[in-house]
């Protein structure tokens, strides 16, 4: 009777059966054992619960035999991974081998010896119930997936990875599919007009992620173009800056587009590697927002909005190279993109003085140019940089026009490290030529890293911006210092 009326007896059935699904621990099959020796009504209970019993990983056959039993006839999950060179237990595997027909995911991992004879003798027939399939093979040299696999059909799968295996792609059914990912696949192991083949055969895709598989683009078409209207998101990660596959693609407004390459020397802008818009990237045809980060040995672009985002990741693999190089590259970059309707820049440079004499330097004609276009700005966030270039060209007296750039600019946002970096008299003097011709600031915020606070002068900057705030932090931020939320 005691057991009766405590309290953990009381919870209805249907919900404690969900309590395996929010286990936190690694090993949910322990745990989930563990659940049907606590009591008989327990046993009872999660033992009659079909769909708990459905995770097969084919490493203990008495295992094994007892989750077929109990999962009755509900989709299955196999996870097939190598454990001490040992791929799976082959009696084990055997027993699950009958109900292939109710597998509802497939995952795949190890050495290729001896998985890939198993791919084909036991997975070369259709299944209609497969919602997601996950190969992983590691290997020197990429594996060739069997053609006869799934015989050909998929149509119900929905995610498909693939890392470290070849295939031609010759799968039919692929209106259901929206994840897709191919890593790790060799130079010229795969054809672009094969995968261009499989996305026009996947007409709902809505992820994509190609790491480190750059398609060989030989015998494609230059005016082939394909469209992918439902696409969400697309990562490309490679070793060498490329647009093979951004070439021969269409991307529609909605879409968060991520490229990250690495460079070996001095090789020209990261942004020269993309299509030419509006028809390649139409998911920036409304750009609200550009982050420019530049700091030793990467650089980062990204430009954000309602109709999409572009991130650009560039990491320098040879040392040495200096921290603003290319800066003013990127800058003069920006003319390719519609940045009138900009209303927030953030630009970071963590390292030397932007007016040096690197190689493509920031320099007064470059960021002339950059806020000319950007009719529409808002706030201005500059951190970890020499401001006074900036500045400068802020004020209408200073800028090769001599006129207001940038007259809906709002707030100004400065990052100090040193006091040498401050510029109080140029600061002073834009602020006063911009209110002179009714552009007058809303809000100056100072963020000091260092211990001096000159409020008397910070004082007098009130005379021509309404609202001037001053505040100390112990370091200002490194990179992406664009709002969570896009203005």
């Amino acid at each position: 009777m005691k057991n009766t009326f405590a309290p953990v007896n009381k919870i209805p059935p249907e919900v404690l059966t969900l309590v395996p699904d929010h286990w936190e621990g690694s090993d949910g099959d322990e745990a989930l054992i563990n659940l049907t020796h606590v009591c008989r009504g327990w046993r009872k209970l999660f033992i009659s619960h079909t769909s708990l019993w459905t995770r097969l990983d084919c490493m203990n056959v008495d295992k094994t035999r007892a989750y077929i039993e109990r999962s009755k006839t509900s989709p299955l999950e196999i996870y097939l991974k190598d454990a001490n060179n040992t791929f799976c237990l082959v009696e084990a595997f055997l027993l699950a081998v009958p109900h292939i027909g109710r597998l509802r995911e497939l995952s795949v991992s190890g050495n290729p010896a001896p998985v890939l004879p198993v791919l084909a003798e036991h997975f070369s027939c259709h299944v209609p119930l497969l919602s997601k399939l996950d190969i992983n093979l590691v290997c020197d040299q990429a594996s060739i997936l069997p053609g006869t696999l799934f015989n050909g059909d998929l149509s119900s799968l929905r995610e498909l990875r693939l890392t470290g295996v070849t295939t031609p792609l010759p799968w039919r059914g692929l209106s259901n599919l929206t994840t897709f990912s191919l890593c790790h696949v060799p130079e010229d192991g795969i054809l672009l007009t094969q995968l261009l083949d499989f996305f026009e055969s996947a007409p709902h895709l809505r992820h994509i992620r190609v790491h480190d598989s750059i398609p060989s683009s030989r015998n494609t078409p230059t005016e082939r173009v394909v469209s992918l209207p439902h696409l969400k998101n697309l990562s490309i990660i490679a070793q060498t800056a490329h647009s093979i596959l951004l070439d021969h693609l269409s991307i529609l407004a909605g879409a968060s587009l991520h490229l990250e390459f690495a460079f070996s020397g001095r090789e020209s802008s990261i942004l020269s590697y993309l299509p030419n818009p509006p028809d390649g990237l139409r998911n920036l045809s409304d750009i609200t927002a550009v982050n420019l980060c530049f700091g030793s040995g990467q650089r980062s672009v990204r430009l954000s909005g309602p109709s999409g985002e572009l991130y650009v990741l560039g990491k320098w693999t040879s040392g040495g190279e200096r921290s603003t190089y290319g800066t003013g590259e990127f800058l003069r970059s920006l003319d390719r993109f519609d940045i009138s309707r900009t209303r927030w820049l953030a630009i970071t440079l963590c390292g030397l003085q932007p007016s040096t004499n690197n190689d493509f330097p920031i320099t007064a004609r470059s960021n002339y140019k950059t806020l000319c276009s950007m009719k529409n700005l808002r706030t201005l966030t500059l951190s970890r940089s020499k401001n006074l270039i900036f500045i400068l060209a802020l004020n209408p007296d200073q800028n090769p026009s001599k006129t207001v750039l940038c007259p809906k600019l709002e707030e100004i946002i400065l990052y100090i490290d040193h006091p040498f970096d401050f510029h109080l008299n140029e600061l002073l003097s834009m602020t006063e030529e911009r209110a002179s011709r009714g552009a007058k600031l809303s809000a100056i915020t100072i963020v000091n890293t260092e211990a001096f606070a000159p409020t008397k002068t910070v004082f007098q900057l009130r005379k021509y911006v309404s609202r001037v705030e001053y505040k100390f932090v112990d370091a200002p931020p490194e990179w992406d210092t664009l709002p969570s939320q896009v203005m």
